[in-house]
């Protein structure tokens, strides 16, 4: 394989353009991919006819954009999804028109892609979390943080090493290498964060359209008191597998390089978080792609491995309660997961510790 592979970047959203202007600014040759039913953000940068990045990203970058994912898998060796997870199934469905063999599919963030990715692709990799804390605008990015380190893991075993090697190449970021899928999904502290700040702040959201921010105002010590209680189980998950997770704070400092001690003091100080604004509206990704796709598999992960899950259960109940959407029949839930007919014993075999860690640090910083 090429040691400098071309990147095809599927989904033409904030952190999609994020990644690609990165990217090219290290000299990685980048298609990005555009829904063709999701043109807002490529239209309005093609109209300012080229990308103008603020914040901890500066400058302007000229990207090259197609509404064709034939070109997108052709172009690249190795490709990015940056859609949300809501998302992944419509890729998965535009995939299946084209042979991946060959390819190294790398979801941002995974949320279990590897998991419900029912196609012959060659490597899938997924991670916890997006590199970037990052809005757009009438087609400028503004990016409030990048991480200085994100969590990885691969769902092939026994990988050649130098397939980690080209991964790690291209990344913007060091990269932490996991034992599996799963304990990447765990790592992804948005489940912890994001639904209870929408739930527990609903009214606020709604009679003032979102003007308030998010972390600063609505993280108050009530709300980080049930993000301790989620946080609890998801450890345990991890303490069941032979993981051993760091609390979600910890995550967020280690991710951003920061030394925050309690979830108000990130919420706070922390400058990717206090300056959020909240969404406008209650159907937003915090909940449509956190509770489904993060907090449900956690859930029946949970129960499975005979863990108390009623704190998870009981924000996906109200969250039910709220939007109306059976979360736990259409989130990723173990049958979703292909995990449904398996033991507590098969799934701790297969989804245990191991001894080896790896962290690259990227060759582009």
């Amino acid at each position: 394989m090429n040691l400098q592979p071309n990147v095809a970047i599927v989904g033409a959203g904030p952190a999609g353009f994020a990644l690609a202007a990165d990217l090219q600014s290290y000299g990685v040759a980048v298609l990005l991919y555009s829904h063709p039913t999701h043109l807002r953000h490529a239209e309005q940068v093609k109209q300012n006819g080229h990308l103008r990045a603020n914040g901890v990203m500066q400058g302007c970058a000229s990207l090259e954009v197609t509404t064709d994912i034939g070109e997108a898998i052709a172009f690249s060796q190795i490709i990015i999804l940056t859609v949300p997870s809501t998302g992944h199934q419509t890729v998965l469905d535009e995939f299946r028109k084209y042979s991946l063999r060959q390819h190294i599919v790398i979801a941002i963030p995974g949320n279990l892609f590897a998991l419900i990715s029912d196609m012959e692709i060659g490597c899938v990799f997924e991670t916890n979390l997006s590199p970037y804390s990052c809005r757009m605008k009438e087609g400028k990015l503004t990016v409030l943080g990048k991480k200085e380190i994100i969590f990885i893991a691969a769902l092939q075993k026994d990988l050649d090493p130098t397939i980690y090697e080209m991964v790690s190449s291209i990344f913007p970021t060091d990269l932490k290498w996991c034992n599996n899928v799963i304990e990447v999904s765990l790592a992804n502290v948005n489940g912890v964060f994001h639904p209870l700040l929408m739930l527990m702040n609903a009214g606020r959201v709604e009679s003032t359209d979102g003007n308030f921010l998010l972390y600063r105002d609505g993280l108050t010590p009530a709300v980080a008191n049930a993000m301790v209680a989620i946080d609890r189980v998801r450890i345990q998950i991890g303490e069941a597998l032979g993981l051993r997770l760091k609390s979600a704070v910890d995550i967020s400092n280690e991710c951003y390089g920061q030394t925050f001690t309690d979830y108000v003091d990130l919420a706070r100080n922390s400058p990717p978080h206090n300056k959020l604004k909240a969404p406008s509206e209650l159907e937003n990704r915090n909940i449509s792609e956190d509770v489904p796709d993060l907090l449900v598999p956690w859930c029946c992960l949970a129960e499975k491995l005979g863990i108390d899950a009623s704190p998870i259960k009981s924000v996906i109940v109200l969250a039910e309660m709220v939007t109306g959407v059976n979360y736990m029949k259409t989130g990723r839930n173990l049958q979703k997961l292909g995990l449904e007919n398996i033991s507590r014993g098969e799934l701790i075999e297969r989804f245990s510790a191991t001894p080896r860690k790896m962290v690259f640090s990227s060759s582009r910083l």
